[in-house]
């Protein structure tokens, strides 16, 4: 895309705009139910493209994330996650299977556990 003034200018305002909306999004979400901190990182990331204090607001995310890749692509740890991720499946099939054998597929025990936490 050249660079004219007009079209600087549309990119600018666009980009402004695209960041003030995802920002006002997310603080919003913070308070009502909503992925509002993603929010936020996604305004800094469209802001980044055009400012250095979005840049340096994303410096200790950015930090998060390499120290969690790292983590993950760490080969030792590999087996530990993989140990825990299926006994987390073997626990979530553990218990659907109890609430099938139990309850069938009706929804009783939701009602039987809604009518224990409104006494």
């Amino acid at each position: 895309m050249s660079r004219t003034p007009v079209t600087w200018l549309v990119w600018h305002l666009l980009v402004i705009a695209t960041g003030v909306l995802f920002m006002l999004a997310g603080l919003a979400m913070l308070v009502v139910p909503g992925p509002g901190v993603l929010f936020i990182i996604l305004s800094l990331l469209v802001l980044s493209s055009e400012y250095a204090w979005a840049r340096r607001a994303l410096g200790p995310i950015k930090r998060i994330i390499e120290v969690v890749s790292a983590w993950w692509s760490d080969p030792l740890l590999r087996k530990i996650r993989r140990q825990v991720l299926i006994l987390f499946g073997l626990l979530v099939i553990a218990g659907v299977s109890w609430y099938l054998v139990k309850y069938g597929t009706s929804l009783d025990g939701f009602r039987n556990l809604e009518e224990l936490l409104t006494r």
